[in-house]
């Protein structure tokens, strides 16, 4: 059996101390394990830093936990999960995982890390079902639970495990692609896709406070060739055009945001604020034209 597993981008490793039961199908998404975690050591901050920066509930309290496998709610405890999921019952293995190294206020700090060490033993697997062995409902209920919590992690301002609970969510729907091929109930469809819309939107607000912009307009734009009308794709979309210096598609946006709807304030302030800077860049173009041309 393999021995030792390291993670693509090299930020978890894993070291079988004890092989465990081989079981021919692993934990998958949804699956309810109990594991033991034990001795563990951090180094490059404090072990208290794990519940209070990383947000780690599986490092946390007693060593014995109940994992539920696409529930986890920080990145720390998302690896966690990746490990167990290649684990075998009763194995015990020594795992090492790596993670930027966080600031009070939540941002990372650039080439610096902590080393976080410690032993996890599968004691019990209650296997899901694979993924493509749901259902289009199931598949939607999941979503939707998914969403709710990423909705949760963005009201606490955790913005990044937001985006990946709303991606993890997304990334299940996408899975039900072409949809009109699979004749579902028309309500359900209608719910599925409804649901799609609202992930990228949800998505795109968590890139617009990243300041990714040009993914804001990538996942604004989905939400557009759907839905031509949705306020809140155009205001965002106008808004990463704005703040990337392209005035001219920041107002043709947030005008049809106020076509919409007229008394949104935040869209008018802005429209005025993009739209009085492309004056500004047409005129300072005019004056320096008419100085080339003076000059000859």
């Amino acid at each position: 059996m393999l021995r030792s597993w390291e993670s693509a981008d090299r930020s978890i490793k894993k070291n079988v101390l004890k092989p465990g039961i081989f079981i021919n199908k692993k934990p998958t998404e949804c699956s309810t394990c109990t594991v033991i975690v034990e001795k563990i050591n951090v180094t490059g901050t404090i072990e208290s830093d794990l519940r209070e920066k990383y947000y780690t509930t599986i490092l946390d309290g007693e060593p014995e936990k109940t994992v539920v496998i696409g529930e986890a709610a920080s990145e720390i405890d998302e690896k966690i999960e990746r490990v167990i999921c290649i684990m075998n019952l009763d194995e015990r293995s020594l795992v090492t995982i790596t993670m930027p190294l966080k600031q009070s206020d939540g941002s990372t700090v650039s080439n610096e890390s902590i080393a976080v060490e410690f032993q996890i033993t599968l004691t019990l697997c209650n296997r899901h079902k694979s993924v493509w062995e749901w259902s289009a409902a199931e598949k939607y209920e999941v979503a939707l639970r998914y969403k709710g919590r990423g909705t949760e992690l963005f009201k606490e301002s955790r913005i990044t495990d937001a985006f990946r609970k709303f991606s993890r969510a997304c990334k299940l729907l996408i899975t039900l692609e072409p949809i009109a091929d699979l004749e579902l109930d028309k309500q359900l469809e209608y719910n599925i896709n409804d649901l799609r819309l609202a992930l990228y939107n949800n998505m795109a607000i968590c890139q617009l406070k990243r300041m990714n912009y040009q993914h804001v307009i990538a996942l604004c734009t989905k939400v557009l060739d759907k839905d031509a009308n949705n306020v809140k794709a155009l205001y965002r979309r106008g808004v990463a055009y704005g703040s990337m210096g392209d005035n001219e598609k920041a107002i043709t946006d947030l005008k049809a945001v106020l076509t919409l709807e007229s008394s949104n304030h935040s869209a008018k302030e802005l429209f005025d604020v993009y739209n009085t800077r492309l004056q500004e860049s047409i005129q300072r173009n005019k004056d320096m034209m008419r100085r080339m041309f003076k000059t000859y």
